[in-house]
């Protein structure tokens, strides 16, 4: 694995909401003990509970976690379904969904929440039979395991694609290299649009980073979270709710030290008119 995914996984580790909020909990309440007869300590470890009580009960039990994603999610999708713009020059579809360690174990393609991306490609594929496919993510949790290429080639055989389409991307660890790698594997005459899949949460980060490879992609959005409509302030799904919470910081976060790194084209791609 590249440094620099062991060094943003590391720190995501830490700073990841969920789990920021109850390390600040388990601390300020060992503080709270431990340094008992130190009055100034404690009122500043009480406040820290209480603080860290509140943000994890609004992450929990609120649809905060939708509306931060509403814009994430809205911001291409108008491109939602659309493939009536050709020419074409084929299909990139971002790995991320694939469950490699299940799925070396039961001998079956397994996918997880964002399953949509292999789904939608599938019949894209079927719907456009004359374009060629990219599928980005050649990364595996052991060296006898499946690679999330595996998984996805098992899926799309399974799903009847032809596999003589498909150009596997088996170097690709992050958004970023899927996109430089990705343009390793588009020759100087398909220079028409790619079809971009990948979550619509993740779409903003995956344009500007392809943007700045120098891919002519359109986006295609799929594995919506929120119906981008307003239902109400609560929401007792605690595990959904801190789970999309913890995917739209880590979105945010990442538009951010993309453009900052010059890995995207902007820090908050849009439309190009």
């Amino acid at each position: 694995m590249a440094w620099d995914n062991i060094i943003s996984r590391s720190i995501w580790v830490i700073i990841q909401p969920s789990n920021l909020m109850v390390l600040l909990l388990i601390t300020a309440f060992i503080t709270n003990n431990v340094f008992a007869k130190k009055e100034r300590v404690k009122n500043i470890s009480r406040k820290a509970i209480i603080c860290s009580l509140i943000m994890l009960s609004a992450a929990s039990f609120t649809n905060i976690s939708s509306w931060l994603l509403w814009p994430l999610e809205g911001r291409f999708a108008s491109y939602n379904n659309l493939i009536s713009s050709p020419p074409y020059s084929g299909i990139i579809v971002l790995g991320g969904s694939e469950l490699t360690t299940i799925s070396t174990a039961v001998d079956q393609a397994t996918l997880r929440n964002s399953g949509e991306r292999l789904i939608e490609a599938a019949a894209l594929a079927r719907k456009l039979p004359d374009l060629p496919i990219i599928h980005n993510g050649g990364s595996r949790q052991e060296q006898d395991e499946w690679s999330e290429n595996d998984v996805a080639e098992r899926f799309f055989k399974d799903a009847g694609t032809d596999i003589s389409r498909i150009r596997f991307d088996r170097k690709s660890y992050n958004t970023h290299s899927n996109a430089t790698e990705s343009r390793k594997m588009i020759s100087e005459y398909e220079n028409e649009k790619w079809l971009l899949v990948t979550s619509a949460f993740h779409m903003p980060r995956s344009v500007g980073a392809f943007r700045k490879a120098g891919v002519n992609i359109q986006p295609y959005p799929v594995d919506y979270m929120t119906t981008m409509n307003y239902q109400g302030i609560f929401n007792f799904d605690a595990a959904k709710n801190l789970r999309l919470f913890d995917w739209a910081i880590h979105e945010y976060i990442g538009l951010f030290a993309y453009y900052v790194t010059g890995r995207s084209s902007s820090l908050f791609p849009a439309i190009e008119s």
